[in-house]
C-alpha cells in the first residue's frame, strides 16, 4: 500500500463514521463501499509471475 492509498482509506474510514455517527445512513453506506473494495484487494494473496530460465 503506497502512502496515497493509506491516506485515502483512513479519509474513508473517517467519514464513514463521522456520517454514521450523524444518522446520515445513505451517504455512510456510500463512503463504505470503496472502503471494503480497497479491504478485499489487499486481503487476498496474489502470486507473481516467475520465470524459469
Amino acid at each position: 500500500m503506497t502512502g496515497t492509498e493509506g491516506l485515502a482509506y483512513g479519509a474513508l474510514f473517517v467519514l464513514a463514521i463521522a456520517l454514521l455517527l450523524t444518522n446520515h445512513l445513505i451517504l455512510a453506506t456510500v463512503a463504505i463501499v470503496p472502503f471494503v473494495l480497497i479491504s478485499f484487494k489487499y486481503s487476498f494473496p496474489t502470486k507473481k509471475a516467475q520465470r524459469h530460465r
